[in-house]
């Protein structure tokens, strides 16, 4: 075994011996039929079904109640970064493909429509806002889109800030904070090769008067800066490559003293996220530190592992999925109707390699406990 690899894993025991009491999320395991690199970023729908979405033109609908999977291929050349389901509507957004996909789930047909910009590149939506209205993050060239899901029509939104957050090399998302009744439009860059990704700061967008109301430039470190005094007026955002969460109190208006999470450049070198329940903050782990081979010494791939961090008590924990002649890259995670999922691929080869492009068995791993009798 890898050196570095080992040294994680010890220092990932360690870690959830030493976990702070409390409530402790229960997961169970469920294959499912579907074999991928990995399932990309899921939704749930009224009826209580998940969709995923993927690269290989196909999004799928899982049951977590029963484990059952429907496969439904699109009709289009497209990959499905996000599966966003709004009603009856399945929203897939296809990245660089030129339009939005809609799949109706009751007459089970799909139809395109136009985005309001002219090279849309779009891989992720907000949730419904008011009950009508999500935003996408176009990286392509508008920027900002607020999507009517009534009418099925865009409008773009004018970014007045420099840096601009759209062009090459340009990675962002916006934020739906309900607790500010506001987005947050974020976006990075990509610096030279090994230099990775340069966060540029935060936008707010009041949605009461569709306004951007403050830039909140990212800060180069923390000197000088306090801790966070209050989790409920504060975002968390990893600071992707730095093994570092950097906390913004909305209320305060202002940068907090950044935390440190355990086991940067040993466990994990990325963190994506995060996908927030009940309060907790858990966050995806990738061992990319700004090179094709990882902190691990392979090249690199999503962990087997995802971090939970409590803003109460201001601990990490990490959730380790171990399973015996199998490797479970996790990259997306969900909270919906009181429970928590992800999604997992096996990039584990017969001789002991990683390969993080494999078409692996997929599960989902899950607090949701199966009902074998409501399985169809």
């Amino acid at each position: 075994m890898n050196g570095k690899l080992r040294c994680a894993i010890c220092l990932l025991v360690a870690m959830a011996s030493a976990a702070p009491a409390g409530e402790k999320l229960e997961l169970s395991v469920v294959p499912v039929p579907v074999r991928s690199y990995r399932l990309l970023s899921m939704t749930m729908d009224d009826d209580g079904y998940i969709w995923a979405g993927s690269t290989h033109q196909v999004i799928h609908r899982y049951d977590p109640r029963t484990a059952d999977v429907k496969n439904i291929p699109l009709p289009y050349p497209s990959a499905a970064a996000s599966c966003v389901c709004v009603g009856d509507k399945v929203y897939v957004l296809g990245q660089q493909y030129a339009k939005l996909i809609i799949y109706h789930r009751e007459t089970e047909k799909f139809q395109q429509v136009d985005y309001p910009s002219p090279k849309p590149n779009v891989w992720y939506a907000t949730p419904l806002v008011d009950g009508r209205h999500m935003y996408f993050f176009d990286r392509g060239h508008v920027g900002l889109i607020k999507w009517d899901t009534l009418t099925d029509t865009g409008k773009p939104i004018s970014y007045p800030y420099n840096p601009a957050i759209v062009g090459a090399g340009l990675y962002g998302y916006v934020q739906y904070e309900p607790r500010d009744n506001a987005l947050y439009v974020s976006s990075a860059t990509i610096e030279d090769p090994g230099g990775g990704y340069k966060f540029h700061g935060f936008a707010r967008l009041d949605l009461k008067t569709e306004r951007f109301t403050g830039h909140y430039p990212f800060p180069a470190d923390d000197a000088g800066l306090q801790p966070y005094t209050d989790h409920k007026t504060t975002l968390f955002r990893p600071i992707t490559q730095a093994g570092k969460i950097a906390p913004f109190d909305f209320q305060q208006k202002r940068w907090c003293k950044f935390i440190d999470v355990p086991g940067h450049s040993t466990l994990f070198g990325f963190m994506g996220g995060p996908t927030v329940h009940n309060g907790r903050y858990y966050f995806s782990l990738s061992t990319y530190d700004g090179d094709s081979i990882g902190c691990d010494g392979k090249p690199y791939h999503f962990c087997n592992a995802i971090a939970q961090f409590d803003p109460v008590s201001r601990k990490f924990e990490f959730l380790t999925l171990d399973r015996k002649g199998a490797y479970h890259q996790i990259a997306y995670t969900l909270s919906a109707r009181g429970h928590f999922y992800a999604s997992g691929s096996n990039i584990l080869e017969a001789d002991g390699s990683l390969v993080r492009d494999r078409k692996g068995e997929v599960l989902f791993w899950q607090t949701q406990k199966l009902n074998p009798q409501k399985r169809k």
